[in-house]
């Protein structure tokens, strides 16, 4: 196992430019870095000794204030931690300390706060991501072979934030907004890239670790019942049986149609996931299908890992893990903490089991 490393922290605080590592670095105890995959944003947390009350007073930065952060492990890569904006602050005692989290996307922005009702029609979901990256001044970062097409979509008293997670979580896609980039990810094919390392318990540097299977909660198969408004029969109701699809047995309206799939690798006595979405199509309900299995599947096979710190550890990637019996295997890291306080640079990896299969 290799020793601590020794780490530098750089700081950025308020709007100036000016760097800020001299005045924080003597108060400092502990600094964090939470890099997420999905659904969250990113986060950087100080924690200051105050013993003169300063930083709950004239030092105290305001909210939505920027904080950029960078982490430099002697000889190796520099960890660029991105753009903040504060928004908590927390002062106890005694001794008298004082916290400081900021977040990637800010409280006030529009992009999570304003509620829009709107229709999308003959849209892609590229389009939209990149529309709305253009409206909040972000810049798109679109990385999906498959972009979903969509006839209408409606958007009902939803903050533009919430609209896009929405329509990535049904599309099985990883959604993010971190140092000014609206970030958007297909999960299944960065699930099937190969390893940036592989962890070898006894070997690498390991502090600790835990893995867990949850099988009370999965799902073999997922069914999504859909309507063909182009076979619309007034006054039927039922179903239609679709190729790869299965025969719900009752056909009084062709308009109403069922799509199953099956997960390849799914527990025999595992439970139906049923599903009523709006599709236009087969293959969007496959989509959707295959989607929706996905994310109630995730929580399957997770672990953590507690290792010596390294900047190479990023949400999105995928790892491999050696040594630990049934568990070994391919998983993607979900939340790299980085973190620098008493005991040195430490990560901490939150991981689950990656899908080789949709």
């Amino acid at each position: 196992m290799s020793d601590v490393i020794k780490t530098d922290l750089r700081l950025w605080i308020g709007e100036t430019g000016k760097e800020a590592t001299a005045d924080v670095l003597p108060d400092l105890l502990s600094f964090s870095y939470d890099d997420k995959e999905s659904g969250e944003a990113d986060e950087v947390s100080l924690v200051l000794k105050d013993p003169d009350g300063k930083w709950a007073a004239s030092w105290s930065p305001e909210k939505g204030q920027i904080v950029k952060a960078v982490i430099v492990p002697a000889g190796a890569l520099t960890l660029m931690c991105g753009t903040f904006y504060v928004d908590s602050l927390r002062t106890s005692g005694s001794p008298r300390v004082m916290e400081i989290k900021a977040v990637s996307v800010p409280q006030k922005t529009a992009l999570r706060r304003s509620q829009k009702t709107k229709s999308w029609e003959s849209v892609s979901l590229g389009e939209v991501v990149q529309q709305i990256a253009s409206e909040h001044n972000l810049k798109a970062f679109y990385d999906v072979e498959n972009d979903p097409d969509y006839d209408r979509v409606d958007q009902k008293q939803e903050s533009d934030l919430k609209f896009l997670q929405r329509l990535c979580e049904e599309a099985g896609f990883s959604l993010k907004v971190t140092d000014g980039r609206l970030v958007v990810f297909d999960q299944e094919a960065y699930e099937k890239k190969a390893p940036i390392a592989t962890i070898t318990l006894g070997e690498s540097d390991v502090l600790s670790w835990n893995f867990e299977t949850q099988l009370s909660d999965s799902y073999r198969r997922c069914i999504v019942s859909w309507r063909d408004s182009r076979q619309k029969v007034k006054g039927d109701a039922g179903s239609h049986t679709l190729p790869g699809g299965t025969d719900s047995g009752v056909r009084k309206n062709p308009a109403v149609m069922t799509f199953t799939y099956e997960d390849p690798d799914g527990d025999p006595d595992g439970q139906d996931l049923k599903i009523h979405k709006r599709a236009t199509s087969q293959a969007e309900a496959e989509r959707i299908a295959k989607a929706e299995l996905r994310k109630a599947n995730l929580a399957r096979l997770t672990g953590s890992l507690k290792m010596i710190g390294s900047p190479y550890y990023v949400a999105g990637s995928v790892i491999e893990v050696s040594g630990f019996g049934s568990f070994d295997g391919r998983f993607i890291i979900e939340r790299a903490s980085h973190s620098i306080g008493s005991s040195g640079y430490t990560t901490d990896l939150t991981l689950r089991r990656v899908n080789k299969e949709y």
